[in-house]
């Protein structure tokens, strides 16, 4: 039996041979029967455009647009009990009564599923022949008109798109590479990794800690590197950090000696007094590098060297691995897949906070903008079936429309994947902006 209050479209079809107009369900399991469902899978009549050729045979094709939609149900046949029968007939006049809007017709015939069109009854015939008394009526008939010819899947799409976001992108780091081992760098080890002219005396026994004691002020400790006189090798333009333990507590000057190919000396940066570390960027001509520490005065015993460190760029301005491409930005754009076969108008709706909001179909270039701001809450609606430009549900905005854009009711989506993207005014940048398009797809 058909249900007193209107629910979803198709809401009660639940297999096939189902149709449902409004709350009327006719079909298997309910007091109505039919046996021919007319107009339904045929082609719509046709308006053609197409001009008979004036020197030359045949014609200049042009546009075809489909007319309305007349869907039938013959062979209607209503069954009730005696007593119920006039109640059931009444049912079924209720629901086909002439009214002012259309509202949903829902056919479900094989095994593709239900098809909805929107659709007003325009005819109904149940004869009052000796079986009306008997609680049995045939030869029935209803019919409907859509002024939409289109029918459409019963599933609404939405696809939402924010305004362009940047990307961070690839994460670019300076990557310094410790080059002193690590017996000289924890201040261990063999003697010959630190060098004087006499004054610091270095002492150890090769395998423990190394110490140093300078005699006068201003003695130089230098760090030796393996296989060269001049220290560890650079590039010009490469960052050099170097760091001593004893260099900081000793209140001792911390120095980058640079030197060329051809083993001449080239500069010397220094640090101030007691700095913990000094860094310094290699000189044009520079090949090696030496730290050095310098002692403001003789000490009484021996010190330990301790820990120290030497870090020198790969390279100013290197990709880390792994890489770290950032997070993902929006980039504005979002795609439609319209798997029918016939075009199918959208609604779009923008969301502020955003200045002058547009969609723009990529393939054909087509544009829906509106030249106005939407504060945050705000959402504009574009009805491109109706031709209508909602604010809030409540003002027409359908003047705010731009000397560029397309006529709502020429903005489609045909047969397929339609790319589309959303942009704003220079400067609209907001994240929280957005659009989604509502669509169903739509078959002839």
């Amino acid at each position: 039996m058909p249900v007193t209050a209107m629910g979803a479209a198709g809401s009660l079809v639940t297999r096939p041979g189902h149709v449902q107009y409004g709350d009327l369900l006719l079909g298997p399991g309910t007091p109505y029967r039919w046996r021919t469902l007319t107009g339904w899978e045929d082609l719509p009549a046709l308006d053609s455009g197409t001009v008979q050729r004036a020197d030359a045979h045949g014609a200049f094709p042009g546009l075809l647009l489909a007319q309305t939609r007349t869907i039938g149900v013959d062979g209607l046949v209503v069954r009730a009990p005696r007593a119920q029968i006039g109640e059931v007939v009444g049912q079924l006049a209720a629901a086909t009564a002439p009214r002012v809007d259309e509202i949903p017709l829902v056919a479900w015939l094989d095994e593709r599923g239900p098809l909805l069109t929107y659709a007003r009854a325009v005819r109904r015939s149940v004869p009052t022949t000796t079986g009306y008394r008997l609680g049995t009526i045939v030869g029935g008939a209803i019919e409907w008109v859509a002024t939409d010819p289109r029918r459409y899947a019963l599933a609404e799409q939405s696809t939402t798109a924010t305004l362009p976001v940047s990307e961070d992108g690839l994460s670019w780091e300076s990557a310094e590479v410790e080059v002193l081992p690590t017996s000289q760098r924890t201040g261990v080890g063999e003697l010959w990794r630190w060098w004087s002219d006499g004054d610091p005396v270095i002492t150890g026994n090769g395998v423990g800690p190394v110490s140093v004691r300078p005699l006068a002020e201003f003695a130089e400790l230098v760090w030796a590197a393996a296989g060269s006189n001049y220290g560890w090798t650079v590039a010009p333009g490469q960052t050099v950090t170097f760091a001593s333990q004893v260099a900081a507590a000793q209140g001792a000057t911390t120095t980058l000696r640079w030197w060329n190919a051809a083993g001449q000396h080239l500069a010397d940066q220094a640090s101030e007094p007691g700095a913990a570390s000094l860094t310094g960027t290699a000189p044009a001509g520079a090949a090696t590098v030496q730290p050095v520490v310098t002692f403001p005065a003789a000490l009484a015993a021996p010190v330990p060297v301790g820990t120290s460190s030497l870090r020198i760029s790969t390279t100013a301005g290197v990709l880390a691995w792994p890489l770290n491409f950032g997070t993902p930005g929006s980039t504005g754009r979002l795609s439609v897949v319209n798997t029918g076969s016939a075009e199918t108008h959208p609604v779009v709706e923008f969301r502020g906070p955003v200045t002058a909001p547009s969609l723009t179909n990529i393939t054909t270039g087509d544009v829906l903008e509106y030249d106005l701001p939407l504060a945050a809450g705000d959402v504009l609606v574009v009805d491109t079936l109706a031709g209508t430009v909602t604010l809030n549900n409540t003002a027409s905005r359908l003047y705010t429309a731009s000397s560029r854009s397309v006529p709502e009711q020429t903005f489609t989506l045909p047969p397929g994947t339609t790319p589309l993207m959303f942009r704003a005014a220079p400067g609209s940048n907001d994240p929280a902006a957005s659009v989604v398009v509502r669509y169903r797809t739509a078959y002839w």
